[in-house]
């Protein structure tokens, strides 16, 4: 059989469903409301079923992921991150972005002609700019080298 339901009256004569939300959510509402916008976008992208599944989880995951950042090739891979990060970093942007630019205006260029000749290609390397280049290119050769 059904119960009753008790119906309280709040001080100034109103139901609690009358009263509305608290002082507080009252004057936080837009927040509220963005908030459970929010909580139901990761609802729908199946971001809260994710979490779910790595909260119950529990140390399995965490267990799997040290077993697969715990080795020699990992490991490796961090430390050349690291370096790489390091060397782009010592390279002002404004420099990088000038090679770039040049790169991509001789590709340019380079395929709207037609190829060019030995010639051609023997009076460009004479240039200091180019000998540079190449002196840079044979040191990154001969290290590669070194290595082996």
């Amino acid at each position: 059989m059904a119960q009753p339901i008790n119906l309280r009256q709040m001080p100034n004569g109103t139901t609690p469903a009358e009263a509305g939300p608290p002082t507080a959510a009252r004057e936080h509402e837009d927040a509220i409301q963005s908030t459970y916008q929010v909580l139901q976008l990761l609802h729908d992208r199946g971001v809260l079923d994710l979490l779910r599944g790595l909260l119950s989880a529990g140390d399995s995951v965490v267990d799997t992921l040290v077993e697969a950042i715990d080795t020699p090739e990992s490991i490796r891979a961090f430390r050349n991150l690291l370096l790489l990060t390091k060397f782009f970093a010592s390279i002002q942007p404004e420099i990088l972005n000038n090679r770039l630019q040049s790169a991509v205006d001789g590709a340019r260029r380079e395929e709207s002609h037609k190829a060019p000749g030995f010639l051609e290609l023997y009076r460009r390397l004479r240039s200091e700019n180019s000998r540079h280049a190449l002196a840079v290119t044979l040191d990154l050769v001969e290290s590669v080298g070194k290595g082996l």
